[in-house]
C-alpha cells in the first residue's frame, strides 16, 4: 500500500516533503513577486504535483513544521529585501546624477560620512563636473552633496532647517536643554529662539568685550613668556622635545630657551576665560587655576614614535566639565554605541554615567549660580530704575549704556520678554492682580505684554514667583551651554590650526609681527585692541580656517525644488524637496573653482599691501578689472593702486621670494567663505571668535615665535562627532630676538 500523510508511519517523511515543497513555492513567489511576474499558480502546482503523487494537503502538519515554515519565510523575505534595498542604493538617490558607490542598504553612505580619510572620495569621485554628488543617507534616505560655491550658497541661504539622528537629539538635549538652538530642526520655534540669542549678540557687547579678550589674550601670552625666561622651569627644544634646556638658533648661532605645549588644551583654558568673561561677565580663571609643569608625570617620551606629550596643566574643574560633556554627547551617539545598553541608558548605574551626572551637577550648578547673580543685579537695576521720578529716568545715565554692551543682562531681557509673553493671557491676569494688591499700581508688569513690544516695567521685579525665576535661569543657562558648547573647542581647534599653518610658514609670522608692532605698540590699555585694525593677523585666521575648517560638515533640508547646473554646456539638474544636503566646507574651500591656488596657504588672497599698511581686497573689483570690465584708463590706475608692495621691514627681507609668489595670488571671494555657514543659520558668535583669535595672534606674535616641536610631525586630524581636530599637535614657543 502507498503511503498516506495520515498515517504515523509517513508523518516525518510527509512533514519533510510538506516544507520542501511550501519552501519552493515560497521561494517562487517571492522571486516571481520581486520580479513583477504574476504568473506563479501553473509553477505552484507543478512543485506540489510533483512532490506529493499521491495525496492531497488535507493533513495538518505539525508544530515544528510551522515553526520552520514560518522562519524559512521571513528569512527568504529578509533576504530579498536586503538585496532590493542594495540594488536601489548602488543606483543614483537623485535621477540625472551618477551614482555614487559603497552603499550599504541600511544606513546608505553614513559609514563613509563618519570616517574622514573617505571624504575625499565620497565628495569627488561621483560628482559632476559642478561638483554635485547624489549620496544615500540611513534608511534611504535622499541625499546630496554640492561643491560650488554658488550651490552652497543658494543651498544654505534659501532654508534654515536641517534634520539630525534621533540620536543626536536624545543625548544633545540631556545635556543643552530641550530648547538648545543648536537641536531644533527648524520653523517658528527656531526662529523665535535664535530671535531671543541674536538679541544679546549685537555689535556693541560683542566690542565691549575687546578689553577682556584683549586681558585674557596678554594674560595667556604673558604665561608662555614666563615660563620661557624661568630658570626653574624645563625647556623643550624645538626639534623633537627631547628634553634639552635650549636649542641653538641655526640663523644666528645663539641658544633659544624654547617652551613646547600641546597646544589644544592650551587654546580651550583661552577660549573658556574669553567666553567666561564676555559673554557671561564671570571669570573662570583658568589660566590661574590650571598648574605648571609637572617634569615626573606630564610629559612622557616616546621613543618609538619620537613623540612627546607636553601637557603643561592640571584641568580646572569647570574646564575638565565642559569637556566631558561636549565629548559624551559624541560618544553616546557614536554608531558604535547605539546598541550598546550601558552607554545608552542613562539611569544605569555605571562609571560612565556617574562621571556624566557628576560634571552635568557642577556645570549647571555653576550657571544657576552665576545668572542667579546676574538676575538678582538686573532686577535690582530695574527696580531702582521703577522707583526713580520720570524725570530721572529721561535723563539718560551711565547705567544704561553699560547694560546695553552686558551679554549677560541683554540674554536675560531677551529671555524675559519671550518668557513674559507666551505665558497665557488667564495667568498674566492672574499675576497682574497679585501685583496690583501689593505693589503700586503705576508699574504693572503685563502692561504690555499682549502686545509686540516690551517694556521694562513689564518686568515683575518684586512679585517674580520661583518657578519664574527657576524657569528663566535655566533658559539662560540652557542658551550659555549651547554657545558654548558650539564655540568652546572650535575656537581651541580653529586656533591650534592656525599655530600649525604658521609654523609652516615663518614670513608670515614675521608679516603678522609687523602689523601687530605697528597697531599695538604698547600692550598696557587692552580696551583700544580692535580686530579690524588688524586685517592681516584677521586673514591669517581666516586662511587658516579656509585650509582646515574645523566642522566636518553641515546640513540642511531643502524646503523646495532646487535646479542646480552640472556642467558648463548647460547641463541641469532638478533636486527635490525634502533632499538632505550635506555640505563640506573644508572640501569646498580646497575646490580649485571657489579659490586659486586652492591647496596653498596664502593669507594675502584676503589683503594688500596699500599706504603704509594692510587693507582688505576688494574682490569684486579686482574681478572687473580681471575681466576687463573697466575702461583702459579706471584698469591702469585701479591696478596700479592694486599692485602689491612688500612692507619696507627687515623681517620682510628674509622671505622675499615667498613673499612676492604670495602677493601675486588672485583675491578671494569673501563669498566662498564657509567656515561659519551661511544664511539665517550662520554662526551666530562668528563676530566674537574672529575677534578673540585675531586678538590672541596679534599678541602672541608681536614678540614670540611658534615652531613645530616634533622633527617630521605630520598633522593626523581625528573626528569628534562634528568637529575635525588635531589628533596632537606639539608647538615650540619662544621670544622674538628682533
Amino acid at each position: 500500500m502507498k503511503d498516506n500523510l495520515l498515517t504515523p508511519t509517513s508523518t516525518s517523511s510527509s512533514n519533510g516533503r510538506m516544507i520542501i515543497a511550501i519552501s519552493l513555492t515560497l521561494f517562487a513567489f517571492l522571486i516571481e513577486l520581486y520580479n513583477g511576474n504574476t504568473r506563479i499558480l501553473n509553477l505552484n502546482n507543478t512543485i506540489l504535483h510533483k512532490t506529493f503523487t499521491n495525496t492531497t494537503l488535507l493533513s495538518f502538519p505539525s508544530l515544528t513544521t510551522i515553526t520552520i515554515l514560518l522562519t524559512l519565510t521571513l528569512l527568504l523575505t529578509l533576504l530579498l529585501h536586503i538585496h532590493r534595498l542594495q540594488q536601489t542604493v548602488s543606483k543614483s538617490s537623485i535621477p540625472g546624477l551618477p551614482a555614487t558607490p559603497h552603499a550599504q542598504f541600511l544606513f546608505g553612505h553614513y559609514g563613509s560620512l563618519v570616517h574622514p580619510s573617505s571624504h575625499q572620495t565620497l565628495f569627488r569621485s561621483s560628482a559632476t563636473p559642478s561638483g554635485i554628488t547624489s549620496l544615500w543617507g540611513p534608511g534611504l534616505k535622499v541625499c546630496a552633496s554640492v561643491l560650488k560655491a554658488e550651490h552652497v550658497r543658494l543651498v544654505l541661504r534659501h532654508t534654515p532647517s536641517r534634520d539630525f539622528s534621533s540620536f543626536v537629539v536624545r543625548h544633545g538635549r540631556k545635556t543643552l536643554g530641550k530648547d538648545s538652538l543648536v537641536l531644533i530642526e527648524g520653523g517658528k520655534e527656531w526662529r523665535r529662539t535664535r530671535n531671543v540669542v541674536q538679541k544679546a549678540f549685537t555689535i556693541g557687547a560683542i566690542e565691549g568685550g575687546r578689553g577682556a579678550v584683549g586681558e585674557c589674550a596678554v594674560a595667556m601670552v604673558g604665561w608662555l613668556m614666563t615660563m620661557v625666561d624661568g630658570e626653574e622651569q624645563q625647556r623643550y627644544c624645538a626639534n623633537g622635545c627631547n628634553g634639552h634646556k635650549c636649542v641653538q638658533d641655526t640663523e644666528t648661532g645663539k641658544d633659544r630657551n624654547v617652551v613646547c605645549l600641546d597646544v589644544e588644551y592650551f587654546f580651550k583654558l583661552f577660549s573658556l576665560d574669553v567666553f567666561g568673561r564676555v559673554t557671561m561677565d564671570y571669570d573662570f580663571e583658568c589660566l590661574k587655576k590650571a598648574t605648571s609643569i609637572d617634569n615626573n608625570n606630564d610629559n612622557h617620551h616616546d621613543n618609538n614614535n619620537n613623540k612627546t606629550t607636553c601637557t603643561c596643566f592640571t584641568s580646572p574643574p569647570e574646564a575638565a566639565a565642559f569637556e566631558y560633556l561636549e565629548r559624551d554627547v559624541g560618544v553616546r551617539a557614536s554608531p558604535k554605541n547605539l546598541l550598546n545598553p550601558l552607554i545608552q541608558c542613562y539611569w544605569l548605574p555605571t562609571k560612565h554615567n556617574r562621571e556624566y551626572h557628576a560634571n552635568l551637577k557642577l556645570v549647571n550648578t555653576l550657571m544657576e549660580e552665576v545668572i542667579g547673580l546676574k538676575l538678582d543685579e538686573f532686577l535690582s537695576r530695574v527696580r531702582q530704575r521703577q522707583l526713580e521720578p520720570k524725570q530721572k529716568q529721561e535723563r539718560g545715565g551711565d547705567g544704561d549704556e553699560e547694560e546695553e554692551h552686558n551679554m549677560i543682562t541683554m540674554m536675560l531681557r531677551s529671555v524675559m520678554e519671550q518668557y513674559y509673553q507666551q505665558q497665557p493671557k488667564d495667568q498674566q491676569k492672574q499675576q497682574q492682580h497679585h501685583h496690583q494688591n501689593n505693589t503700586s499700581s503705576s508699574s504693572c508688569p503685563f502692561s504690555s505684554s499682549t502686545t509686540t513690544s516690551f517694556q521694562e516695567s513689564d518686568i515683575p521685579t518684586t512679585t517674580m514667583t520661583k518657578s519664574d525665576r527657576t524657569q528663566i535661569i535655566n533658559n539662560v543657562s540652557h542658551i550659555l551651554h549651547t554657545l558654548l558648547v558650539a564655540g568652546y573647542e572650535t575656537t581651541a581647534v580653529s586656533l591650534s590650526y592656525t599655530m600649525y599653518c604658521l609654523s609652516k610658514h615663518p614670513r608670515c609670522q614675521d608679516r603678522a609681527c609687523e602689523e601687530a608692532r605697528r597697531v599695538l605698540p604698547t600692550l598696557n590699555d587692552t580696551t583700544k585692541f580692535d580686530e579690524d585694525a588688524l586685517p592681516y593677523c584677521k586673514a591669517v585666521i581666516t586662511e587658516a580656517l579656509r585650509v582646515h575648517t574645523p566642522v566636518i560638515f553641515t546640513t540642511r533640508v531643502s524646503s523646495k525644488d532646487l535646479t542646480l547646473d552640472t556642467d558648463d554646456d548647460g547641463g541641469m539638474v532638478t533636486i527635490p524637496k525634502d533632499t538632505r544636503f550635506i555640505i563640506h566646507p573644508t572640501m569646498v574651500h580646497l575646490d580649485e573653482r571657489n579659490f586659486d591656488r586652492a591647496e596653498e596657504f596664502l593669507p594675502e588672497r584676503w589683503v594688500r599691501w596699500e599706504n603704509g599698511g594692510w587693507v582688505d581686497r576688494d574682490f569684486e573689483k579686482e574681478r572687473k578689472l580681471a575681466d576687463g570690465a573697466a575702461s583702459d584708463e579706471a584698469a591702469t590706475a585701479a591696478a596700479a593702486s592694486t599692485t602689491p608692495t612688500p612692507p619696507p621691514s627687515p623681517l620682510s627681507d628674509k622671505y622675499t621670494k615667498e613673499n612676492s609668489h604670495a602677493d601675486t595670488i588672485s583675491a578671494a571671494n569673501p563669498q566662498s567663505f564657509f567656515a561659519f555657514s551661511d544664511g539665517a543659520r550662520n554662526c551666530i558668535g562668528r563676530r566674537l571668535a574672529i575677534m578673540e583669535m585675531t586678538i590672541f595672534v596679534a599678541v602672541l606674535f608681536r614678540d614670540m615665535c611658534v615652531d613645530l616641536a616634533e622633527e617630521g610631525y605630520e598633522l593626523v586630524k581625528e573626528r569628534r562627532f562634528v568637529i575635525l581636530a588635531p589628533n596632537t599637535l606639539p608647538i615650540a614657543f619662544w621670544k622674538r630676538d628682533d
